[in-house]
């Protein structure tokens, strides 16, 4: 028995179509390039298939490659380059799919449809044996885990059709929901477009004397990205850079736009002072703007932006037409205290952070990780 080789490429709009489907940031193009040409040598896609009774049993894997590259930045500490590693992964497979079915329908002029993988429904991971042991090949196995080594490797039964036919028809049953392969069938990718468009997105105000504004909005953001939304969190006022940035960065679709200069306490009376304060605040505007007319953002936060608003050190005409203008289903989230009449009145939530007691009123200064 023999393992045919797939081709698995990437050229320049598949590495575009990547990073849009996993939610990468299009400033890490050029680490995900870089991996990629380091990976891609090493790549060894393959094939092996039985048929029986009309159903192609099919075994596909990319070789070891993956497990050792993934492995040395993970000893490493480079959490977010064996993610992308990964990723690549999962791209390479899918596109490997294509090309089995392509092999199939050659060698037996049949079309390949209904995908029924390991670990779905109608082929639950004990079964997982059985199959294999039809495949009869020895270059991936499966511990006793059902985890198949190398681990970029994937097994699935699929019906052979005489007519050409929906090949992913019941992905849109499985239980597996999160999949990055999952396609949803006509009917249910409907239902799925009506119920993420059901409703306007709503505007929230986290204002208040009291501590929590800011954590809120992370806990929102850290929600919607896992809800596979493209989040924007925007910080005003702050160039010190805060704890919750480092978890921020690490989440795949949330983008942060900030200063990437300390801009220290403002003062109201330095006119120097609040032009580089305006100037920055502009600036961080024009990005958003940016990110939002490129359908970058399904949720904009606004941290702290009710102290560059008050105290006119920002477009406030701009700000104004970024609330008003905003696209009918984005969310937007805005913090900080004393919020403005005119922001109050275009919020649809507002929660107000009452301060009972704190422990800057007994001289205790802000503590990494909790404050700030």
């Amino acid at each position: 028995m023999t393992f045919e080789p797939l081709s698995v490429d990437l050229d320049e709009a598949g590495v575009d179509a990547f990073i849009k489907r996993y939610h990468f940031k299009k400033s890490e193009k050029k680490d995900i390039v870089m991996l990629y040409r380091q990976l891609y040598p090493r790549v060894h896609a393959s094939f092996h298939h039985v048929i029986e009774d009309k159903t192609v049993y099919v075994v596909v894997t990319l070789g070891d490659a993956f497990d050792s590259f993934q492995d040395s930045f993970l000893n490493k500490g480079e959490i977010r380059k064996a993610y992308i590693i990964d990723c690549l992964g999962t791209e390479m497979l899918s596109i490997a799919y294509e090309e089995v079915d392509k092999k199939i329908y050659e060698k037996t002029g049949m079309y390949v449809g209904n995908y029924i993988f390991a670990g779905s429904d109608k082929m639950p991971l004990e079964e997982l044996a059985n199959v294999m042991v039809k495949l009869g090949q020895k270059i991936v196995k499966c511990n006793e885990s059902f985890v198949l080594v190398p681990k970029k490797s994937v097994v699935f039964a699929a019906h052979l059709h005489k007519k050409r036919t929906e090949k992913h028809s019941d992905c849109s049953n499985c239980s597996a929901l999160k999949c990055p392969m999952r396609k949803e069938s006509g009917k249910s990718k409907a239902s799925s477009k009506s119920s993420k468009t059901a409703g306007k997105g709503l505007i929230h105000l986290y204002t208040g004397e009291g501590k929590g504004k800011t954590t809120a909005a992370v806990g929102l953001a850290v929600r919607a990205a896992g809800a596979g939304k493209k989040v924007v969190f925007a910080q005003f006022m702050k160039g010190r850079k805060t704890s919750e940035l480092n978890s921020l960065e690490l989440i795949p679709g949330i983008t942060i736009v900030r200063s990437d200069k300390e801009l220290g306490w403002f003062k109201r009376d330095d006119e120097a002072g609040a032009e580089m304060f305006r100037e920055v605040h502009d600036h961080i505007l024009e990005k958003i703007d940016e990110l939002i007319q490129a359908g970058e953002c399904d949720v904009l936060i606004m941290d702290e932006v009710t102290y560059p608003y008050n105290y006119g050190i920002i477009d406030k005409d701009k700000l104004e037409e970024v609330i008003d203008k905003k696209p009918r289903d984005m969310e937007i989230v805005m913090t900080g205290r004393n919020a403005d009449e005119l922001l109050s009145e275009k919020a649809d939530y507002i929660t107000y952070m009452e301060k009972i007691r704190h422990p800057y009123d007994k001289g205790i200064a802000a503590r990494l990780g909790i404050e700030y």
